[in-house]
């Protein structure tokens, strides 16, 4: 089949792109990604480009959609693992998409708009993304090889290598990533991924471990017992030795895997959470409490998953154990000792629990006050008596040397005492085995191997909870992050153009920023920090507010930056308020550069901390415009002192550069943005007047419209 024909043939499975929204739910839906109701919807549509269009549709959906490009020589590979995405195609001018759900080297699947399934190869979805691009290239070398007079197989291949050597460079950005956000539901994210289906997979294996385990106890315990053991039953017991060994390996194995993407999808969903922090909650937490926290999700991702590994396969055991003992040594007996040894290890894993909050709650207290001495340790030096320096810190000690003890203790007695009162219990249990003359010898090896099975599960499993209790306690604070996140608000897939503009603000030329009758105030606080606020800012403004420190004037930016959001009020920007076009659109729209002390830094080289809030990695018309920014500002020195330039990692925190500079920093990381609005909270206070009115000058040239916050 001729390019042109295939190409034509897979117009008929794309959507057009008046149709993208249900491309979107659609795909959603038949990849699994649950995708959430939106609180209500206008079926008129909005005039925005594809990427904006698609980034709104997937917020409403609460979906998370990214786009991404590779090269021309990756691109085959991106595609076989890019499901579920959305592909952009042009026939005839006109936007088409490709939804992939899935596909290999030799077939890709796609979803119809007639919610069928087709398969494609690669090859023809990959002349339909680079037809413009190809198509003179071929032509240039189908006259090169003519005038080679190459022809047949070798003139394709000719082709293909002189096409990719030519065309190398060739980025494609016409893909969209269609993905599960990382603030969904743990357990949701886990059965998306499909892990509820590994940890059926591992349990089976176990459990067939175990029964052959048994098996071969029964085995040769019955040949011995009974005095024949010939090399028959020797076989026959080694063959179920090595069975156990592959299953053994695969076990190991599906642990590994459930434990690395388990332990990134914990990951990702608590950065998530601390991404979506309400800045009003988080504010009154002190740096102790915040580092408290940090550490227990690390020790949650150590213990967590082994721990539960050990106790899941601890309980097949004991479990199987149980059976076996039913079996051999009858109900009656079996079931009560079931129940008397569940009895105690249940009273005793009790008090080992309420040991371990009490404790965690202790150290945490400890770690919370010492970090908070730390940082505010001149002040207190300045302002305490040295008598009261250490007050309280002999009685912190001493309560925690006691609750330490106190829980070391429990588990003593769980870990030594428990496995021992099963055998204990076991061996009692097999005494009507033994007096009883007429059980076989069968039944006498699988009791006595039921007892031992017994005795390795509970050994596992205290282990495991031992562990497990140390991340489940401290799962109880860290999950105190999700509380603390901002409320998810899904707004509307599309509003009308005609509907976009307020009725007071409607005339020949529309503010940029519009507020009326804005009011906001802290949770938990009645006073109002901001009241019935008013304000129309038109493009190209330059508006200066002053104010004195404590009236309101830092609040306000953030509110319009979206950071706060308003209790009453109107504020819209170019007609939309922040619900309609979706805060990933706001963000684009507003950018802000909060006081000193509330922005930051990042342990990595000068160009991310300049372009983290355009794109990376950067293209390079990005980075000249980050060199001509910088340059501007005044940062060019700096640079060219570094020893790798802009690629020059600057620190944890920013420790290498000055106040100044990491204000000018600030600056021109908003600048690069390249916003409709910039809001500047007293970023100009660090600078001396020669960089102060060089970054003045810079700001009015590079920004559209503009808010400075100062000092009168």
């Amino acid at each position: 089949m001729k390019p042109e024909a295939s190409i034509s043939k897979l117009r008929h499975h794309c959507w057009p792109a008046v149709q993208l929204d249900g491309a979107v739910k659609a795909l959603a839906l038949h990849s699994g990604l649950e995708p959430a109701v939106p609180d209500f919807e206008n079926k008129a549509q909005v005039y925005l480009d594809t990427d904006a269009r698609l980034q709104l549709q997937a917020e409403a959906f609460d979906l998370n959609i990214e786009r991404v490009n590779c090269k021309y020589g990756e691109l085959e590979q991106m595609l076989v693992r890019a499901a579920p995405a959305l592909l952009r195609l042009r026939f005839a001018e006109e936007e088409y998409f490709i939804a992939l759900c899935g596909g290999n080297r030799r077939f890709l699947h796609f979803l119809t708009p007639s919610q069928q399934v087709v398969k494609l190869r690669p090859g023809q979805v990959l002349r339909a993304l680079t037809s413009a691009q190809e198509t003179p290239q071929r032509q240039r070398i189908a006259r090169l090889l003519d005038s080679a007079e190459i022809v047949g197989r070798r003139r394709k291949k000719a082709t293909e290598a002189l096409l990719r050597e030519n065309l190398v460079g060739l980025e494609i950005d016409d893909c969209w990533l269609l993905r599960q956000p990382s603030h969904r539901s743990f357990w949701q994210q886990l059965r998306h991924h499909r892990q509820h289906l590994r940890f059926l997979s591992m349990i089976t294996c176990h459990t067939i471990q175990v029964l052959l385990f048994i098996a071969s106890w029964w085995l040769i315990g019955r040949a011995v017992l009974d005095g024949h053991v010939d090399s028959g039953w020797l076989v026959a017991w080694v063959l179920l030795l090595i069975t156990q060994i592959p299953l053994s390996l695969l076990t190991a194995r599906l642990q590994g895997s459930i434990s690395l993407e388990t332990g990134a999808l914990l990951k990702q969903r608590l950065l998530a959470s601390a991404l979506r922090i309400d800045p009003g909650k988080v504010r009154h937490m002190g740096s102790g409490q915040i580092l408290g926290r940090v550490y227990d999700a690390e020790n949650i991702e150590a213990s967590a998953l082994q721990a539960s590994f050990m106790l899941l396969l601890g309980g097949v055991e004991l479990v199987l154990a149980f059976m076996v003992l039913q079996l051999s040594l009858g109900t009656p007996i079996s079931l009560g000792i079931l129940i008397i040894f569940l009895l105690i290890a249940i009273a005793l894993g009790r008090a080992q629990y309420l040991a371990r909050q009490y404790w965690t709650g202790q150290r945490l207290s400890m770690t919370h006050r010492l970090i908070e001495k730390m940082l505010g340790h001149r002040t207190r030096l300045a302002q305490q008596k040295p008598s009261d320096w250490h007050r309280g810190e002999d009685q912190e000690l001493e309560e925690y040397l006691r609750s330490s003890t106190a829980m070391d203790g429990n588990m003593t007695r769980l870990v030594a005492f428990l496995p021992r009162f099963w055998l204990l219990l076991g061996i009692t249990g097999l005494v009507p085995v033994f007096v009883n003359s007429n059980t076989g010898s069968g039944q006498i090896a699988a009791a006595l191997g039921g007892v031992l099975l017994g005795y390795r599960a509970v050994l596992k499993g205290m282990t495991g909870y031992s562990s497990g209790l140390s991340a489940l306690v401290t799962w109880e604070k860290v999950r105190e992050l999700f509380s603390l996140e901002a409320a998810l608000k899904r707004g509307v897939t599309s509003i009308s153009l005609a509907n976009k503009v307020h009725s007071d603000i409607q005339g020949p030329k529309q503010p940029l920023c519009y507020i009326r009758d804005l009011s906001f105030n802290y949770p938990n606080q009645d006073k109002m920090v901001l009241k019935n606020c008013k304000l129309s800012i038109y493009p190209g403004d330059r508006v200066i507010l002053q104010g004195a420190s404590g009236s309101g004037k830092s609040t306000f930016a953030n509110v319009i930056a979206g950071i706060q959001k308003q209790r009453e009020g109107i504020l819209l920007i170019n007609g939309y308020d922040r619900t309609s076009i979706g805060a990933e659109h706001w963000r684009r729209l507003i950018a802000s550069v909060p006081q000193f002390h509330e922005n930051h830094v990042l342990g990595d080289s000068f160009l991310f901390n300049l372009l983290m809030g355009d794109e990376w990695p950067p293209k390079m018309e990005s980075v000249r415009r980050a060199y001509k920014v910088c340059d501007e500002l005044g940062l060019s020195p700096l640079i060219k002192k570094m020893p790798a330039g802009m690629l020059q990692t600057v620190g944890e925190m920013g420790w290498r550069l000055s106040h100044g500079e990491m204000s000018r920093l600030f600056i021109a990381r908003a600048l690069l943005q390249n916003s409709e609005l910039l809001v500047l909270d007293e970023s100009f206070a660090a600078l001396d007047p020669d960089n102060l009115r060089r970054s003045f000058h810079c700001v009015q040239n590079y920004s559209n419209s503009l808010i400075v916050i100062a000092h009168p």
